[in-house]
């Protein structure tokens, strides 16, 4: 949540209460699967379930690398939905997410670094990684150029 917050104050039109709920929340799918592709799924199912707003439960679904697309959910046999983080809470959630590994805040390439560590785990999965890799690559952008706080912060 540290780490959302601190992206999120340079955002004016951000909806910091849904970024502080969302990032407390995003992974609570971890607690009825250790399956990574199924964990943000469970999550955004959960909150639902306990009747939080569906822009909290749309944070947890969304917050999976830097998203899934359609074909990607289905190519790996989970629901076809679009899994794409689509407003700035979700943008800033995925990408401070992609930001902390394990307890730890780290940079953007020490992501990218584990990313590719994956590829030689995954092979299978090569495919995934990269496209993650491209999709991360823009989000942070996004969220860290000066245009983007420019264009938020106006």
């Amino acid at each position: 949540m540290e780490v959302a917050l601190k992206i999120s104050q340079h955002i004016r039109s951000i909806d910091i209460e849904a970024v502080k709920i969302g990032a407390l929340l995003h992974d609570i799918g971890w607690a009825v699967t250790s399956d990574p592709f199924k964990h943000f799924i469970q999550g955004g199912e959960i909150l639902r379930k306990e009747g939080f707003p569906e822009k909290i439960a749309l944070i947890a679904e969304r917050h999976f690398g830097a998203g899934l697309t359609k074909e990607e959910a289905k190519r790996l046999g989970l629901p076809e939905k679009d899994y794409l983080p689509n407003n700035l809470e979700e943008k800033v959630i995925c990408h401070a997410d992609n930001l902390v590994h394990l307890d730890k805040e780290g940079s953007f390439e020490q992501y990218l670094n584990r990313l590719d560590k994956m590829k030689k785990e995954r092979p299978d999965l090569r495919w995934l990684i990269e496209r993650s890799k491209e999709r991360a690559k823009k989000l942070s952008e996004e969220l860290t150029s000066s245009y983007a706080f420019k264009r938020y912060i106006a």
